[in-house]
């Protein structure tokens, strides 16, 4: 007697096996019954309905993740959103296949095409939200990096400075009215682009560009580590700008909107226990931390 137990918490389903004997040419030969091979396929589609119905967060299987490097969000296999992704992930009963590191670019197109599950640190933007859920987990406000070169402290006279020289990364969204300023500069000739963030900043620490755009989570670790942090000018250029939503994404070609929904309000519940909080905080500090979940999710 043989027991499948279905994931789903049912009943076991029980298969009895009995070998049937046939005498051929004197030697005695175990000839199973057909209905074996078929009661082992039932077996199988049997537990495979139960686990697909035991985790409907990830109808999909096992989670596949794709990060990009952003600051205190995703380094070396480290930080706030693999932390937040796994716990999210844990509560919900998903398993996790893999977490790759990808360019931004690339990270967005297989969250497109279905080929990863999950990526987060995503601002939504009507292109994005075509083919992905995203949902809200903290804020975060741009600000400019100027170098050295570059005198100007206002954003008026910073664009009529003949040293100016923006630096973005490839495939980033920074919110309308930072996107509409890279789009006229780079209509000018003025835009340099970046394949991460630290190719960014290497450029705006060596004079190749002479501004960015950036968030505190990101920049802070870069700036510790210079030989004098001082050179580069910090300014809140838009002050009358909200800060940015940064989301994590669900790729809709592996998520019904009801499976998404899930992750969505396991998200807001780690929010309102804190726990959200005290991830941040392995690897910001108090006050940064608290800048980035004072605005409410949604």
């Amino acid at each position: 007697m043989a027991g499948v137990l279905c994931p789903c918490g049912g009943k076991p389903l029980r298969l009895r096996i009995r070998p049937a004997q046939r005498r051929l040419g004197g030697n005695t030969k175990v000839i199973y019954d057909m209905r074996r091979n078929i009661r082992l396929l039932l077996a199988l589609l049997y537990s495979t309905a139960c686990q697909a119905a035991a985790i409907p967060a990830c109808p999909n299987g096992p989670l596949k993740i794709g990060y990009y490097k952003i600051g205190a969000a995703y380094r070396d296999g480290k930080g706030y959103d693999v932390d937040m992704v796994r716990e999210l992930a844990r509560r919900l009963g998903c398993p996790i296949a893999n977490e790759t590191e990808l360019p931004r670019l690339r990270a967005l197109k297989m969250l497109e095409t279905g080929q990863i599950d999950v990526s987060a640190s995503t601002l939504a933007t009507p292109d994005r939200l075509q083919y992905a859920w995203i949902y809200q987990y903290n804020h975060a406000k741009n600000m400019v990096l100027l170098n050295p070169a570059i005198q100007a402290r206002t954003l008026a006279t910073l664009l009529e400075d003949p040293a100016l020289r923006w630096g973005a990364i490839r495939g980033y969204h920074h919110g309308p009215s930072q996107d509409k300023l890279l789009e006229e500069l780079n209509a000018r000739h003025k835009v340099v682009i970046a394949n991460d963030e630290d190719d960014l900043y290497k450029m705006l620490g060596n004079g190749v560009v002479t501004a960015v755009f950036a968030q505190p989570f990101s920049y802070g670790r870069w700036l510790r580590e210079l030989p004098n942090p001082n050179q580069i000018v910090v300014l809140d250029l838009y002050p009358e700008t909200d800060m940015v939503a940064s989301g994590l994404a669900l790729s809709k070609a592996r998520f019904s909107r009801e499976a998404a929904e899930k992750w969505h309000q396991e998200l807001l519940k780690m929010y309102q226990d804190g726990s959200l909080y005290d991830i941040m905080r392995r690897y910001l500090n108090e006050s940064a931390a608290r800048q980035m979940m004072q605005k409410p999710i949604e």
